[in-house]
């Protein structure tokens, strides 16, 4: 609807034009009906309108003098003038002022209404062109994301990203490049309040604002916690500390952000992304809030890292299966890498990393490792005095969550089935199929035929064909029904088709069934 303000120094008139003009069907909505200018001004200094409706001749504050001072507050303010034959000398100082339209008075009803539906008209159409810049504008965000992204992973078709982000100016090199990877983390995520959806998307949009604001245009998201940032050599890293800075006073939230070493080329920016990757998993030994430079000196370190978070990977999916000899093997592969450090300080500071990386996967799944019914489990860790200490209790907690979400997914499994069960009970008597049922509860038919399979010891097919041969039994046995109808009623197709299914289940035909009955 859009919102008009009416304004005529005659209650006649201005009564009228409110009662009488056909408001909704013109989706318009008269907001405010105002004696005077100085009273239509107020309203328009405190509220928003589409369109100002005014009287060109009153006392005081001319109609004209109003409009001036409204399209003043509101730009887009669409003017439509009201005035006598006497006053016709105003229109063309009204024309002067791109007015959307000049009715004489006495009003004709028509021509308001034309003149209303030409305003409208001309609503409408920048409406939709603003919704058509905002979507070129949305779609090339997308773009300028998924071609940088690209660009960065070094994909095989990097040469026609490259040619792309080119044509559409979405990045413009100057001097040599260096690929940065930010991530956010709470300001202390040892807390128990961390931050909600809404929150971790105004921190992104901060993040990207701080890039923008620091001459730093070319960016995508990677995840809801990291952003890819393309950086000139003369950024320097006095720009990053100021951005750490910044972030962390304005929302609370630490940046810790792996820098690649510069490159002379856009088509190497790909190794410089890979080596900020590399850098950013040594947050775990060298701590978060800070630039960690990636150096080939420390590759072997480096490469140590990754190899972990593939290990918690490998363990998480472990523990989700339920599989308890892979749970064990991961762990061993974890503490026997864990071995290996020396300075006290730093396994706990692993510990912490695995633990960590751990919960925000459990999270995904409405589980926590963090915390249990006695209170913040990580406070555990400094009471313990040697590494075996830690890999004991972590392994046990670890067990008792896969437990747990084994058993989460049994109870999940049984209601399902049951569902399934019952929907396939009651037709029987239809052509019914997996994939039909597959589609009711929206699976592929080969992930329900192997769930199927799985929770009750059954195929699909097996389950529906013992169905129907029980009810065949149960309607030869109590009902007076011809074969012919039986076989008709548990949708088994032909009388012959019937026969032989019902023998091979009974070993009897069904005639011999009922006389044995």
């Amino acid at each position: 609807m859009y919102r008009v303000v009416l304004v005529d120094d005659e209650e006649l008139e201005l009564t009228g034009i409110q009662k009488l003009v056909p408001w909704k069907e013109l989706h318009m909505e008269v907001k405010a009906a105002c004696p005077d200018g100085f009273s239509a001004l107020h309203y328009l200094e405190e509220n928003e309108a589409d369109i100002l409706v005014s009287d060109i001749r009153m006392p005081i504050m001319s109609g004209l003098e109003l409009a001036s001072k409204a399209q003043r507050l509101h730009p887009n303010l669409k003017i439509l003038f009201i005035s006598g034959y006497e006053d016709f000398q105003y229109a063309k100082q009204a024309l002067s002022m791109k007015a959307s339209g000049y009715v004489l008075k006495p009003i004709n009803d028509d021509e308001l209404l034309g003149a209303l539906q030409s305003v409208r008209s001309a609503l409408d159409g920048e409406n939709r062109q603003q919704q058509r810049e905002q979507s070129i504008q949305q779609s090339m965000v997308y773009l300028k994301n998924e071609l940088l992204e690209r660009c960065l992973e070094g994909t095989p078709d990097r040469d026609a990203v490259i040619e792309l982000m080119a044509q559409f100016r979405l990045g413009v090199q100057v001097g040599r490049l260096r690929a940065a990877i930010i991530e956010m983390e709470d300001k202390d995520w040892r807390t128990e309040n961390q931050y909600s959806e809404a929150a971790q998307a105004e921190q992104l949009v901060a993040l990207t604002s701080l890039c923008s604001r620091n001459g730093m245009e070319m960016y995508c998201r990677l995840s809801a916690r990291r952003l890819a940032v393309v950086m000139e050599e003369s950024h320097g890293m006095i720009i990053l500390e100021r951005m750490i800075e910044e972030l962390s006073a304005s929302h609370h939230a630490t940046l810790t952000i792996g820098l690649g070493q510069p490159v002379d080329e856009l088509e190497q920016l790909h190794l410089s992304y890979e080596e900020a990757g590399k850098a950013l998993a040594m947050k775990m030994f060298q701590g978060k809030g800070k630039i960690i430079a990636y150096s080939a000196t420390k590759e072997e370190a480096q490469e140590s890292a990754l190899n972990i978070q593939a290990t918690v990977d490998a363990l998480f999916a472990a523990m989700t299966q339920y599989e308890l000899v892979r749970i064990v093997d991961c762990m061993e592969e974890l503490f026997q890498q864990v071995k290996n450090i020396k300075n006290p300080s730093a396994v706990r500071n692993y510990s912490f990393f695995v633990i960590s990386r751990l919960d925000a996967y459990l999270n995904s799944l409405n589980e926590s490792l963090l915390t249990d019914q006695n209170g913040f489990a990580l406070d555990k860790l400094f009471d313990f005095e040697t590494i075996d200490d830690i890999h004991f209790w972590l392994r046990r907690k670890i067990f008792e969550l896969s437990e747990q979400l084994h058993n989460k997914r049994q109870r999940k499994n049984v209601k399902l089935i049951g569902q399934i069960q019952s929907y396939i009970d009651q037709r029987l008597g239809e052509s019914i199929s997996l994939k039909e049922v597959a589609q009711a509860f929206s699976f592929s038919p080969n992930y329900l035929g192997h769930l199927f399979k799985e929770e009750t010891g059954e195929l699909f097919s097996d389950y529906l064909m013992r169905g129907r041969m029980e009810l065949a039994k149960r309607l030869l046995a109590d009902t007076g029904m011809k074969v012919y109808e039986v076989a008709d009623r548990v949708g088994s197709g032909t009388l012959a088709h019937f026969g032989k299914q019902f023998k091979d289940y009974t070993g009897m035909t069904p005639g011999e069934y009922r006389k044995h009955l």
